[in-house]
């Protein structure tokens, strides 16, 4: 599903953007999903990525999937994110560019049953010293959950439809006979 890109666009502008159309589909380039660095023994795959360019942002976006609550999720996030970052300045390397790195953007897709209760910065798992606080990096993870309280004004029908129907599933709305915006009763 969400290797389709106007699918994938619609999560980060609903997210980033509160719907507001700001990344097109159009503009999206698949990369590879492996995230292997040797250097720190670590191989990891990502649910899904693409590099973005439309002339004034080139970024690379990824959404991770995440079925359940799993507390090392934030630590995982920031691993990828640097992995991603790693990658980038090899391949500078190799073409000898003095370019800085485009951004990475990671979106943690959560679609399990109960809300999201695990840490979703660093600083929540991370017992920091007020002493070395300001030098610590506070990494903030991006999660967007389909349980929980959160709106996302998403602007693709199938995504709503999607987001919304497995919403109703997990809080039981969809059996109580209600009627909601995508027509089901």
């Amino acid at each position: 599903f969400l290797e389709n890109n106007t699918y994938f666009v619609d999560f980060f502008n609903a997210y980033f953007f509160n719907g507001e159309k700001v990344l097109k589909p159009e503009n999206c380039e698949e990369l590879d999903s492996e995230m292997n660095d040797t250097n720190m023994d670590l191989e990891k795959h990502v649910d899904v990525i693409r590099k973005y360019n439309d002339g004034n942002l080139y970024s690379a976006f990824i959404i991770e999937n995440q079925s359940y609550v799993d507390a090392s999720m934030v630590v995982r996030a920031a691993v990828y994110e640097f992995v991603a970052y790693d990658r980038m300045l090899k391949k500078l390397k190799k073409n000898k560019a003095k370019e800085k790195l485009p951004m990475v953007h990671i979106l943690v897709f959560y679609t399990g049953e109960r809300p999201w209760n695990a840490a979703r910065q660093l600083s929540e798992l991370v017992e920091v010293d007020e002493r070395f606080e300001s030098y610590f990096h506070d990494y903030q993870m991006n999660l967007i959950e389909i349980t929980g309280n959160t709106s996302y004004n998403f602007n693709e029908e199938d995504v709503h439809n999607l987001f919304y129907i497995c919403r109703s599933i997990y809080d039981q709305s969809i059996y109580e006979g209600k009627s909601n915006s995508f027509g089901l009763v």
